[in-house]
């Protein structure tokens, strides 16, 4: 495939990690950021040739790549502004990269002559500058019409990762899976850093570090052993009495929480093969938990 002209309007951690993911890999042979700020970021995208920064919307040229990396709640304005100017040359592409929103909030470059979709990486981008290191090997959730699927294909091909292909009524499911994979495994973190912080009477910093050898655990256990075998722990091995004691002692809301994911555990403990009378009791002791009774 020939190298392309690639326009990204959002000059933020994954705009930025996309674009030096597609330099570094010599599939575009321009690439034009789009940003708000006076000046480019401080990035090594802007240390390649190709690159150029500006301020002011552009329509994409021939066969042209627009990629819109903006926040969600941006990206309908975006495409409001840049269907604005004038009727998509013949080739032209644009993608959202919203993991919620499907490829309708680019209705108005639909309307404009684009092939339109989303394209959203299953992976964390936290630091810009070695964003384009976890795009590699990801997996790319892609929806919307056929003719934007090769550019999404280019750009998952450049990662060296491989194209999920969703339906647009799915999508929201879909980012659903993704928050519960990422963002809430950093909550439930969080929630498990402030519990041994108080109960071991030690900052925050050194709970964290106390942790981490738990949390890359389970991640090598997923890896290696997947699902149900991963699981670890009381629920897993029937351990009634534990999992009573903890809800006895955790306060609201957190033993709410507790005892929620604790029969999520349950259906997985279920599946390794724990055995029904046990998994009876536990769930007994959840639910009695649950309505107010006696701990």
């Amino acid at each position: 495939m020939l190298p392309c002209r690639y326009w990204i309007v959002g000059p933020g951690r994954l705009g930025l990690s996309i674009g030096a993911l597609l330099g570094e890999r010599g599939v575009a042979s321009e690439i034009v950021v789009v940003g708000r700020s006076p000046g480019a970021p401080d990035h090594p995208l802007f240390e390649l040739s190709l690159t150029r920064y500006t301020r002011n919307l552009e329509r994409p040229l021939r066969d042209g790549r627009l990629l819109i990396t903006v926040p969600d709640g941006a990206i309908g304005q975006v495409a409001e502004e840049l269907a604005g100017l004038g009727r998509a040359e013949r080739g032209a592409v644009a993608l959202h990269f919203s993991g919620a929103l499907s490829a309708e909030a680019l209705s108005p470059l639909a309307r404009a002559g684009y092939a339109t979709g989303s394209l959203h990486p299953l992976s964390t981008v936290a630091d810009v500058e070695f964003g384009a290191e976890r795009l590699r090997g990801a997996f790319f959730g892609f929806e919307g019409e056929a003719s934007a699927r090769e550019a999404a294909l280019a750009i998952v091909a450049a990662a060296d990762g491989r194209l999920l292909d969703l339906h647009a009524a799915n999508k929201t499911r879909y980012h659903a899976a993704c928050v519960f994979a990422s963002n809430y495994v950093v909550t439930c973190a969080a929630v498990a850093v402030q519990l041994l912080a108080s109960a071991a009477e030690i900052s925050e910093a050194e709970a964290t570090r106390a942790l981490r050898p738990l949390w890359e655990g389970a991640v090598t256990n997923l890896a290696a052993l997947g699902l149900p075998e991963a699981l670890t722990g009381p629920i897993s091995r029937g351990d009634v009495v534990t999992v009573q004691r903890h809800l006895s002692e955790l306060e609201p809301p957190i033993d709410e929480l507790y005892a929620e994911l604790a029969l999520r555990a349950l259906d997985v403990s279920r599946e390794q093969g724990l055995a029904p009378e046990v998994a009876a009791e536990i769930e007994s002791a959840i639910r009695l938990s649950e309505s107010g009774g006696p701990r």
